[in-house]
């Protein structure tokens, strides 16, 4: 269908290409603006500065081939950003991936773009061999990681991939395991933490375990290994509160060796370690061994989103945590006291 003279003179066109499947105009847009967040598409959507065949547009409207989608003058099809990152791919299929998160990255950008060098990186990685101009594939996170978390993180590739899987996380069809190295010796080879948990007053992020009626939160989790001092630990969540893991050890006397929001320290350095185990072991000064939460997303179990096939898939634990443990290994080795399971 033409399009008008005021449509020409708004800004850039769209057309939808001969072939194409029908689809949602917020779908489409996001198929070709792949520099843009799908939330901003909808705000420009909702405001009706995108018009379809010179009518005013609508997020839900079907688009079909021929039909001629028309772009504020400030919205430009952009490039594909670059791959910044080397990405440990664990899985990948039409549909969906696993991939092995590094530390140190969100799994989406801030609001001012901050912290963008992960979700990039999979947008490249992703559309390596796409047409210039699209369409783009973009990745759905069905679930998130910390931004201190590696390990095991499930992206969905397509729409109906997303739902699948966003409907097995909400009803709880997902099965996850952490690693985690607590302060402490924990005191029972396993133990269910049954702590609801709130959002800290006056946080954006911070969360605590509830002093009234919070949230229900449930975790397991079981012994891996104890030392004199610390605990690796596996935790299996139950339910999916953010940093429910981290409140949840912290709330019954074993914080992470390292957690800025909720445990003791915001680093374990030589110096840290040869404090809490004694002058009787000598450690190199200077070094520091870990700047990040000790937490490992270890392995994820799910169904597939199209054939409904139980999947597994697991992440190897991290060069910087298997350095504390050798560490440990050597010079941690205090006797546990007694182990109380009853």
């Amino acid at each position: 269908m033409a399009s008008s003279p005021e449509d020409r003179r708004d800004g850039s066109l769209l057309e939808v290409p001969p072939g194409a499947e029908p689809r949602s105009l917020l779908e489409f847009l996001s198929s070709r603006l792949i520099n843009r967040s799908k939330a901003s598409l909808r705000r420009l959507v909702g405001q009706g500065r995108v018009r379809v065949n010179a009518s005013v547009g609508t997020t839900g409207q079907t688009v079909r081939p021929g039909d001629v989608v028309a772009l504020p003058e400030e919205v430009r099809p952009g490039p594909l950003p670059q791959q910044a990152l080397p990405l440990d791919i664990l899985h990948e299929e039409s549909g969906h991936l696993c991939i092995n998160k590094p530390a140190g990255h969100p799994v989406l950008p801030g609001r001012g773009g901050e912290g963008a060098e992960f979700y990039e990186s999979l947008v490249a990685y992703l559309n390596r061999d796409a047409p210039r101009g699209g369409p783009y594939r973009r990745p759905h996170a069905v679930h998130r990681l910390d931004t201190d978390t590696s390990g095991v993180l499930l992206v969905a590739t397509n729409v109906e991939a997303a739902r699948a899987l966003s409907m097995q996380f909400q009803h709880r069809q997902v099965a996850k395991q952490y690693l985690a190295l607590a302060e402490g010796v924990f005191p029972r080879e396993q133990a269910t933490l049954d702590i609801p948990v709130e959002r800290e007053p006056g946080s954006v992020c911070q969360m605590r375990a509830a002093r009234t009626k919070g949230a229900h939160a449930v975790t397991e989790v079981q012994v891996v290994q104890r030392f004199g001092h610390f605990t690796l630990l596996r935790a299996r969540p139950v339910t999916g509160r953010q940093h429910q893991v981290r409140v949840h050890l912290a709330a019954v006397g074993y914080p992470l060796a390292v957690d800025r929001l909720y445990g003791r320290r915001d680093a374990l350095t030589a110096e840290d370690l040869q404090r809490v185990l004694g002058s009787a072991v000598r450690l190199p000064r200077g070094g520091t061994l870990l700047v990040r939460c000790p937490l490992h997303a270890a392995a994820i179990s799910y169904a597939h989103p199209a054939t409904g096939v139980p999947m597994a898939h697991e992440a190897p634990l991290p060069a910087d945590i298997e350095r504390v443990l050798a560490v440990l290994r050597k010079h941690d080795r205090t006797p546990a006291p007694p182990l109380h399971d009853g």
